[in-house]
């Protein structure tokens, strides 16, 4: 059986690639409205019918000529931030627009089960009453919800990423959230009591140790790379679709005083852990443990995210890395914000970590 999937908001294609890596899932329809967004999404997903739209602009005739069969799913994150309550109510304001969006299409698609992901800070917006008023939202459309702070790291994912994730079933009441994989021993006893295969955290060597080592101002959008992987992690971000090629591994050019201030900051360590005259106002810049997962990957990692090993922010390949993408997982568009459309860098920063998609729809598999 397949089951078909829908992805709004679907950006650089996360999702949908952790839906797909699990098998037996179909992505019929993806909707972003960022055009370098959509161009990952479709040159990584080429059997998948993307759509660079504004989801307000999806009417149910326009879903109903889109989408030729029934969904099961509809997964996605709509942006959440200053979200407004009248009471304990969403009121019709302008900063609820896209998760109303997101309600209505899943109202009118009426899958059998619904992923909502997003911030971690939607658990505690306006002292809980945001969170409280979503779940009624979904209930009153039909879907009994579960949700939890899920961090990436515990699925495999080379990265300590938490995040929300709300799973809606429509009939045979809730799903409950996907067991770890991963972990440290003997921090949660629950799960060690309970899982004798739980694999250690995968740590930022793991991750990144046989990618080129290049330096600030080098490297190549597209390039040979043949060099096998050395563990588990590596294998697996290998891909099959390109054979011998890395993509986006391409480091930004800095000036000295720049390199000067990475190159003293310690591992584990940021601005605060220099001496006082390499300080600057910048007080968000932060240097990978190379023994550890990373800490989240922002949008702004070549400049915050310093590499574990050299003076040098991160390059898009490394993010992805550590986001759990293929290294034949191409991106495009810009490396520096002066268009209007996604850099490289929003992408990857924003995207779903495949591999955290992967283990939530294997879980729910168990639920259709």
């Amino acid at each position: 059986m397949t089951i078909s999937t829908v992805d709004l908001f679907s950006g650089a294609g996360g999702f949908t690639e952790g839906f797909k890596k699990a098998g037996g899932f179909k992505t019929v329809l993806a909707v972003d409205s960022d055009q370098q967004a959509v161009k990952t999404f479709s040159h990584n997903h080429p059997d998948v019918n993307v759509v660079c739209e504004n989801v307000t602009n999806l009417s149910a005739d326009i879903l109903a000529t889109l989408i030729k069969s029934k969904v099961d799913i509809v997964i996605g994150g709509p942006p959440c931030q200053g979200f407004s309550l009248a009471g304990r109510r969403l009121p019709n304001d302008p900063k609820n627009q896209l998760f109303r969006e997101y309600v209505r299409i899943v109202k009118t698609l009426n899958p059998e089960i619904i992923v909502f992901e997003n911030v971690v800070g939607i658990i505690s917006m306006q002292g809980g009453l945001v969170l409280e008023a979503i779940c009624e939202e979904f209930s009153a459309i039909g879907y009994t919800v579960s949700f939890d702070i899920l961090n990436a790291a515990d699925y495999g994912v080379a990265q300590a990423r938490p995040r929300f994730i709300l799973i809606g079933r429509r009939s045979g009441g809730h799903i409950n959230m996907p067991i770890p994989s991963h972990g440290i021993l003997g921090k949660n006893l629950t799960i060690d009591l309970f899982s004798t295969d739980l694999k250690p955290h995968v740590s930022v060597k793991e991750a990144l140790s046989n990618l080129p080592e290049i330096y600030q101002g080098e490297g190549y959008e597209e390039q040979i790379f043949a060099v096998k992987p050395n563990n588990e992690y590596q294998t697996a971000m290998k891909g099959n679709r390109v054979e011998n090629i890395l993509y986006n591994h391409r480091a930004t050019r800095h000036n000295d005083e720049v390199i000067k201030r990475y190159d003293h900051i310690p591992q584990g360590g940021d601005i605060r852990s220099l001496p006082e005259e390499l300080r600057t106002k910048k007080n968000n810049v932060f240097r990978l443990l190379d023994n550890m997962p990373a800490r989240t990957i922002t949008c702004n990692f070549r400049t915050d995210i310093i590499h574990p090993w050299l003076p040098r922010g991160l390059t898009v390949r490394e993010a992805a890395r550590l986001q759990s993408f293929d290294d034949d997982y191409q991106f495009f568009g810009n490396l520096t914000r002066k268009a209007k459309y996604l850099t490289q860098d929003d992408q990857v920063g924003n995207a779903v970590p495949p591999l955290l998609a992967k283990a939530i729809a294997n879980h729910i598999k168990n639920y259709l």
